[in-house]
């Protein structure tokens, strides 16, 4: 039992390391997807600035059923960082953003908060779900191997 936790919990941390939320672009993404309610197109265009205050990142694309550009941009904060190891880990900037802008209107705190949390609990979901596919695939190697070995040996004995 106790290496099959250990497995778990390596798969779930690696799982966890290729989120959708480890970027400023792809964190603005998932978070603009729940703000707009609808999938985002996979071609746009992305851009990034960072000052010593603020990091931004600005997509723009287009809805397939809208024929207008859409311009949204994400601002990050400077995070909150007791040393300088925290920056060193975690970044400069928070690692969500603290406004964002769609077509030049402001979304409210409250719908910012709420798509944050969504954005999280869905990246959450899809890791978890990522660690149980590898878990699995992990198990299902280890059975293979371990019938060959097992027909291996029989062969062999039976040689004898």
């Amino acid at each position: 039992m106790r290496p099959l936790l250990l497995l778990t919990s390596l798969c779930l941390l690696s799982a966890c390391s290729g989120d959708n939320l480890d970027s400023p672009i792809k964190t603005c993404k998932e978070v603009t997807t729940v703000l707009l309610g609808t999938q985002l197109p996979s071609t746009m265009q992305t851009r990034e600035h960072q000052s010593d205050e603020t990091q931004t990142v600005v997509l723009d694309f287009q809805l397939s059923d809208q024929k207008k550009t859409m311009n949204v941009v994400c601002t990050y904060k400077v995070a909150a960082a007791s040393d300088e190891s925290g920056e060193a880990l975690f970044g400069k900037f928070e690692h969500v953003p603290s406004a964002v802008l769609i077509n030049g209107k402001s979304a409210s705190k409250e719908s910012l908060i709420n798509a944050i949390h969504q954005a999280t609990a869905s990246a959450g979901k899809k890791a978890i779900k990522d660690a149980n596919e590898a878990g699995l695939e992990i198990i299902n190697d280890a059975k293979t191997t371990g019938k060959q070995i097992a027909n291996d040996v029989n062969d062999f004995i039976q040689k004898q």
